[in-house]
């Protein structure tokens, strides 16, 4: 079983869930391998038509005041960055395994604190190489590498089979057996995800049965 998880950096709901998805990566290994694949916000809101949080201002100041709720709740420090939205396009680049290889925890989690917790602006590249050589990560040779065309295709190609995949928002988690997936998106929709892992999930297909004429994707579950 393969747990995807997608995610942009400039994404808060990303961050908070990305701080849960850090602190339990050992118990979501007893169920498959945990892929974290880095997509491009902007090019998800553009293929399904829709507006980011930022162009509605009243969504704008509703999703900040609840992820400092939240953040609160879960005792988890958050500071947002003093420019938003930011060009995340280094950080995601970087994240990439194809950059960033086998510390690609490592430098994900580098730019989701340096974000969210201590407020820089992760669209300039002298703060992504400075907060990279601070945590001692290789800054000069995959500053290098960023703006080269693997890294871009790469990084498009994320995006695109995300939304073909039926990723319509990040955070998302998408649990992948190999004959089925499943799709939780959001950083609150992670308790659902723990019971699908663990066979409780609420939702059957017995469930399901009484929407038949309501729900359009009934052959999907």
């Amino acid at each position: 079983m393969k747990i995807k998880f997608y995610f942009d950096t400039l994404s808060p709901y990303s961050y908070l869930a990305w701080c849960w998805l850090r602190e339990n990566r050992e118990y979501l290994s007893k169920f498959g391998e945990v892929i974290l694949i880095p997509i491009t916000l902007s090019a998800l809101i553009k293929a399904n038509e829709t507006k980011g949080p930022a162009e509605i201002r009243s969504k704008r100041d509703y999703l900040m005041k609840d992820c400092i709720r939240k953040a609160k709740m879960l005792n988890l420090p958050f500071h947002p960055p003093k420019v938003l939205p930011f060009n995340s396009l280094y950080a995601q680049r970087i994240s990439l395994f194809e950059c960033s290889g086998d510390q690609q925890w490592q430098a994900i989690d580098v730019f989701f604190r340096t974000a969210w917790e201590e407020g820089k602006d992760l669209g300039s590249s002298e703060e992504v190489e400075d907060c990279l050589k601070k945590n001692g990560l290789p800054s000069e040779k995959w500053m290098e590498q960023v703006g080269n065309k693997v890294l871009r295709s790469t990084l498009k190609v994320n995006t695109k089979e995300a939304i073909n995949a039926g990723i319509f928002g990040i955070p998302s988690f998408l649990v992948d057996n190999g004959n089925k997936q499943e799709h939780f998106w959001g950083q609150d929709s992670i308790s659902f995800l723990k019971l699908f892992l663990e066979n409780k999930d609420p939702l059957n297909r017995d469930l399901l049965e009484k929407f038949r004429d309501c729900y359009l994707n009934l052959d999907s579950v």
